[in-house]
C-alpha cells in the first residue's frame, strides 16, 4: 500500500507539472494574441489616417499624396515599419497598406518570437451630398464650373431677378443672421434635395462689412491666391448651388450641390455691392457620394 500510495503521489506531480505547463503556454498565448490584436488595431487607425492625408492631398496635387500619407503614417507611432502607397490611374483614390512586426513576450516559451500584422484600405475622392457646416449665404444657379473662373456669387442691386440677387435666409430671416452667416458660416447641416429660401433686397452694408472681414482675416505670408492658399484660409468659402434664382421676392430653392470659391476683393457699395470668387476645388466635412454631380468639393470615403 505504501509503494502504491507513493507512486500515485508521484503521478500527480507528474500530471500537475504537465497541466502547470499547458496552463501557462494558454496564457502566454492569450495574453500575447491580446497584444497582437490591439497593435492590429492601432496600425488600422495609423492606416486610415494616412489613407485620408493622402487621398486629400490628391485634390490639391496628386504628385504629393504618397509622401503626405507616408508622413501622417509615420506621426501616428510607426517611424520604422514599411508602407506601400499605391494611387489609381483616374488619381481619385489612394490605397495605403502596412504592416508592423509584434514582438512576442510569454509566448517564447512556446516557441512563438514574433508575427506580422498587416492593414490596407482605400481612400476615395467623391463629390459631397451634404455639408456639415460653415456654408455661406450665397447662391449660384447650377451650371458648369470652370477652375480658376470669376463668379458673381452676390449681384449688386438691380442686376437679380424679382429682388433676388443670389443672398440666401439660413436659420432665419434679416440683415444681423445674413452678416452672421457671412463671417461665421451657417452652423447647422445642409444636403443635396433640402430646400432653402432666398434672401431678397440687396443687402449691401451686411454683405460689404461680412465680406471685408474674411479677406481682412487672410494673415498668411505669402498673401493666399485662388491658385496657392492655405485650406482654412477664411477667403476659402463654401457656397450653395441651387436650381434656379428666377424667383420673384422670398422664395424657396433647391439645393443641387456645394462649391467652393475664393474671395476677390473690390466690394462695393450701394447698388454696386458685388460678390465675386474664383471657382477652387477644396475639401469640405460631410457626406459624399459616387452619384452626386462634380462641383469641385470633395470628402473621402475609406473602403476596405
Amino acid at each position: 500500500m505504501k509503494k502504491l500510495l507513493k507512486s500515485q503521489k508521484g503521478s500527480t506531480l507528474v500530471i500537475f507539472g504537465l497541466s502547470a505547463v499547458v496552463l501557462f503556454g494558454f496564457v502566454a498565448l492569450v495574453a500575447d494574441i491580446g497584444m497582437m490584436t490591439l497593435h492590429r488595431a492601432k496600425l488600422s487607425n495609423a492606416v486610415d489616417a494616412a489613407a485620408l492625408a493622402g487621398a486629400q492631398e490628391l485634390i490639391y496635387n496628386a504628385e504629393n499624396a504618397p509622401g503626405r500619407a507616408a508622413e501622417y503614417f509615420r506621426e501616428n507611432g510607426y517611424a520604422d515599419s514599411p508602407i506601400d502607397v499605391a494611387i489609381d490611374e483616374d488619381q481619385t483614390a489612394i490605397r495605403v497598406t502596412a504592416s508592423h512586426e509584434v514582438n512576442f513576450g510569454l509566448a517564447r516559451v512556446l516557441g512563438f518570437s514574433s508575427e506580422n500584422v498587416q492593414a490596407t484600405v482605400k481612400g476615395k475622392v467623391l463629390p459631397v451630398i451634404a455639408v456639415n457646416s460653415g456654408t455661406r449665404p450665397f447662391a449660384i444657379q447650377d451650371q458648369e464650373l470652370e477652375f480658376g473662373a470669376q463668379y458673381t456669387l452676390k449681384r449688386g442691386g438691380g442686376n437679380g431677378s424679382g429682388g433676388n440677387y443670389g443672398g440666401i435666409a439660413l436659420g432665419g430671416n434679416g440683415a444681423k443672421i445674413y452678416l452672421n452667416n457671412i463671417v461665421e458660416g451657417y452652423n447647422e447641416r445642409l444636403m443635396v434635395g433640402d430646400y432653402v429660401q432666398t434672401e431678397p433686397g440687396n443687402m449691401s452694408g451686411p454683405t460689404q462689412d461680412g465680406v471685408n472681414q474674411l479677406i481682412n482675416q487672410c494673415t498668411h505670408t505669402p498673401r493666399c491666391t485662388f491658385d496657392h492658399f492655405e485650406p482654412d484660409c477664411p477667403r476659402v468659402i463654401t457656397v450653395i448651388i441651387v436650381d434656379t434664382l428666377d424667383v420673384n421676392g422670398r422664395s424657396t430653392v433647391q439645393i443641387t450641390g456645394f462649391a467652393s470659391f475664393f474671395l476677390e476683393g473690390g466690394v462695393g457699395s450701394g447698388n454696386k455691392s458685388e460678390v465675386t470668387g474664383r471657382f477652387i476645388k477644396t475639401v469640405a466635412s460631410g457626406e459624399v457620394s459616387d452619384t452626386q454631380n462634380d462641383y469641385g468639393l470633395y470628402g473621402v470615403r475609406l473602403m476596405e
